[in-house]
């Protein structure tokens, strides 16, 4: 992004930093070193995303971060605070839902699968030797087995343990990961300190000697009085711009000094601007926002709840640090994980004893333990729906009674179910499955009426402000929720399938996994088939669009020899890259196609209580042929994609390259902050928001200076999180640059009430000035469609022309080789983007007062 191999930071930690170029941090022998142009600082946050390999383990948190997607993709609904509620809680009973599914299939596999069906089996225990101490006594057992720990309701007790990490691992993940990503305060509302206050500046680097200190002066790139940025750098410094891998994108920011001459001479780098104005008032927000009246985003006349009606709760001051509610969620799951394991230990020895003939005592503290069960499990869904997201401030209250006592007592609920499972039985053998198969039914009945509820309350809050370029029109939540669940399903039948596999590999000594897990694996070659349908009617289009888009080329290029392959190549680029537009379809086509084969799934598995070849055993052989080649083929399918998964997650473990792939994906998914499920992967932008905030905020109020923060692709993203979040005088000295931007093309689809028209609209009006640049080869950025505001009509429009792509259609004097089609990258190297920079830095307002000195800085 600096275009410079030599880079220092000038602050933050090996997780993210500000850089600059070395030359804008020397200092000459008198403590100044005066520096004219624009001085760009770049804000590296790829470790956030893409880090050590521990981010690898993240994989396994892939159906949390999808479900938490669905918390933000609700559309806009001004004045329905109850309906609005009432989506954020449905997703989050969704969300534990997950939560149990995930904990039930390590049951399945551990509990069932290895204690109850292969350790109870003889034959099983004689290919498996390591599970010979778990062998019931028995005519054809091996020496030294009957043991202790042969019994049905101890093996269980001991197989509990896989399952009870699992969910120690998950809470302690999540608290760590809390603490090193989210635990930092946002910008802080009550005025910073300035350099004449009493107490000492720590708000932000200090300057000096080192340099940190923006420089002043103009060039031929526009007036400038020095320059930040933000963004995912390359050669060291991160993914920028000019990185060529895919989807690749930064964050920039150059700050201006006044206009040359306005203000008379331009002093040091740290010394007093001569012939100025008066310095700014020592807080950020002194100065009012003259472009909206009474509006703050940290209070004011529209309220701390809201403070922008028409704009977007990224505003609020609450938005980026939710403390207590990722506490009590983090608290309510883990009790859950634990319930789960416990019940899945107490139900089948709570079963035998009663059947009658066995002890009277152990029959009575089974249906306490189990009434114990379910009053913490309806404690723990109270918990969960008693309350959602607070904004109107950062949320730093802890319910400490309820975040330790929670888990703690369904702790204890699993120790009392361990002992009364182990309890002697005599004549309690392990048969068949275990009991509790119809929990797996439960929790798909649970999660498809969720979807049902969730699609309602979405429908019904787009219908009260419809807004056509919402995705799926409004139904996006639902979606992506459905499809986490039955991401959760599909990974809980891979893991269970193959184990059961690796254990009997004949298929003939055990029982196997729940039959619904076998009708889910056979469900996925009808869906695999519709999607391949689906994929050859896109391909269609798209082939058609190009076709289309080379007589536009032609006409592009008037008087420049024909060049056919060159023309296709740019036609099929602009065609691929409307792909993008075609989410929604593919989404919808997806999600109800797999709502349909679900309930197809789940009505046969209750119906027959059989595997799909079974139930068509007697039907017609057509039909038993697709119902075998089904099961046989989803099994695999299964197999196959559980492998895949854990291969791709060892190669990110141990490729930085590909963490960096994995690392885009997480880019969107882990940029929302965990509002429905806690064990997510962690909000990167708790860290960078604030990081941010502070830099331009303190900044700003050290110098009186302006700046142009820039961002591609994910960057303008943040760029616009971080200038709502900005005090309202300093957000107008803010102009925005972005470029590659999903802004519209995908935030503003997608989350509709938090990047939605009136909420980009509203950014456009609180900053001073805002341009973005866009190629239509490009398959992530477009236009973000704002309208220009209306008392200047001189001001051009937020969106610049579609940016030639490639820069020459063929050679010439410029170019002599073949320029290259740029699509997502490179927007740097494009003139535009000097110019427009240029022009946004002139736009700034010219009389602002000069830089201050420190104090005790002579004059």
């Amino acid at each position: 992004m600096l275009g410079d191999p030599r880079t220092v930071r000038v602050t933050g930690d090996d997780t993210a930093a500000v850089f600059r170029r070395a030359e804008d941090t020397a200092t000459g022998p008198a403590g100044r070193h005066p520096r004219r142009g624009p001085v760009r600082e770049a804000y590296v946050w790829c470790n956030l995303t893409s880090g050590d390999g521990s981010r690898a383990l993240w994989l396994l948190l892939l159906p949390f971060m999808v479900v938490n997607l669905a918390h933000w993709m609700r559309p806009a609904a001004p004045a329905r605070p109850r309906m609005v509620r009432l989506y954020g809680l449905l997703v989050r009973l969704a969300a534990l839902t997950l939560t149990v599914l995930l904990v039930a299939a390590a049951c399945e596999v551990a509990l069932d699968l290895v204690a109850w069906q292969c350790a109870g089996t003889h034959a099983c225990v004689r290919r498996h030797s390591w599970l010979a101490f778990l062998e019931p006594a028995g005519p054809a057992a091996p020496t030294g087995s009957g043991g202790w720990w042969s019994a049905p309701g101890r093996r269980l007790a001991l197989a509990a343990v896989p399952p009870t990490a699992l969910t120690a691992l998950l809470w302690y993940l999540s608290h760590r990961t809390w603490r090193a990503y989210e635990s930092h305060l946002p910008l802080p509302t009550a005025p910073l300190p300035g350099p004449d206050d009493s107490s000492p500046d720590t708000d932000g680097p200090a300057r000096g000697a080192d340099g940190d200190g923006p420089a002043r002066g103009a060039d031929g790139d526009g007036p400038a009085r020095g320059a930040g940025g933000a963004g995912r750098g390359a050669g060291g410094v991160g993914r920028g711009a000019q990185d060529p891998v895919p989807g690749a994108h930064g964050l920039g920011l150059d700050t201006g000094a006044p206009v040359p001459g306005a203000h008379g001479s331009v002093g040091g780098t740290d010394g007093p601007e001569r012939g100025g104005p008066a310095p700014m008032p020592h807080a950020p927000d002194a100065v009012p926002d003259a472009r909206r009246p009474g509006a703050s985003a940290h209070g004011g006349k529209q309220g701390a709840d809201d403070p922008a009606p028409h704009g977007s709760a990224l505003a609020r001051p609450g938005f980026w640090y939710g403390r207590r509610l990722v506490a009590r969620l983090r608290a309510a799951h883990t009790a859950a994980g634990l319930l789960t394991v416990a019940g899945a230990v107490v139900t089948p020895a709570m079963r035998f004893d009663q059947r009658g003939g066995g002890s009277g005592v152990l029959d009575l503290l089974g249906r306490l333990l189990a009434v114990a069960l379910l009053a913490c499990g309806a404690a723990v869904v109270g918990v969960v729906c008693r309350r959602g997201r607070s904004e109107r401030r950062p949320d730093r209250r802890l319910d400490r009674h309820l975040v330790r006592g929670l888990p703690l007592a369904a702790s204890a609920l699993l120790v009392l179910g361990l002992v009364y499972a182990g309890w002697s039985r005599p004549g309690w053998q392990s048969a068949g499955r275990l009991p509790g198969d119809p929990a797996f039914g439960a929790l798909m009945l649970a999660q498809g009426l969720l979807v049902l509820a969730l699609a309602a309350v979405a429908g019904y809050l787009h219908r009260r402000r419809p807004d056509p370029r919402a995705g799926m029109r409004g139904l996006g939540g639902p979606a992506v929720a459905l499809l986490a669940c039955a991401l959760g399903g599909v990974i809980s039948g891979g893991v269970a399938q193959r184990v059961a596999d690796w254990l009997d590999g004949t298929r003939a000594l055990l029982a196997g996994p729940p039959v619904l897990l076998t009708w889910q694996a056979s469900a996925i070659p009808p869906l695999l088939a519709v999607l391949l349908l689906l994929t050859a009617a896109l391909a269609t289009r798209t082939a058609r669009l190009a076709h289309s888009e080379r007589a536009r080329i032609r006409r592009e290029h008037p008087g420049e020899p024909e060049d056919p392959p060159r023309t296709r190549a740019i036609a099929d680029a602009r065609a691929m890259a409307t792909l993008t537009d075609r989410a929604p379809l593919v989404v919808a086509v997806l999600t109800a196609t797999t709502l349909v084969l679900g309930g197809a799934a789940l009505a046969g598995a209750l119906a027959t209580g059989q595997t799909p070849d079974g139930a068509a055993h007697h039907a017609h052989h057509l039909v038993r042929g697709v119902a075998e080649t089904s099961q046989a083929l989803g099994s695999w399918l299964v197999g196959l994609g559980f492998l895949l998964f854990v291969t791709w997650g060892r190669r990110a473990y141990k490729d930085a390259s590909a963490r960096r792939t994995i690392g885009i994906l997480w880019d969107v998914g882990t940029f929302w902050p965990r509002a429905a499920h806690p064990f997510a992967p962690p909000c990167y932008a708790e860290r960078a928001v604030p990081d941010l905030t502070w830099r331009m905020a303190t900044w700003t109020r050290r110098t009186g200076g302006r700046l142009v923060l820039s961002g591609h692709s994910q960057g303008s993203v943040l760029a616009a999180a971080a200038a709502w979040q900005l005090p309202p005088s300093v957000r107008a000295r803010v102009a925005l640059l972005t470029y590659g931007s999903p802004l519209e093309r995908l935030y503003g689809r997608w989350f509709p009430a938090h990047f939605g028209p009136p909420a980009l609209a509203a950014l456009h009006r609180d900053i001073a000035c805002w341009r973005n640049l866009y190629r239509r080869t490009d398959p992530i950025g477009g236009p973000v469609r704002v309208p220009a505001r209306v008392p200047d009509d001189t001001a051009p429009g937020v969106d610049h022309e579609p940016l030639r792509d490639p820069l020459a259609y063929g050679r010439s004097a410029d170019h002599p080789l073949p320029a290259p089609i740029l699509g997502h990258s490179d927007y740097q190297s494009d003139p535009a983007f000097t110019r427009e920079r240029a022009r946004l830095l002139t736009r700034l307002h010219p009389r602002l007062p000069g830089q201050r000195p420190d104090p005790g800085t002579p004059d």
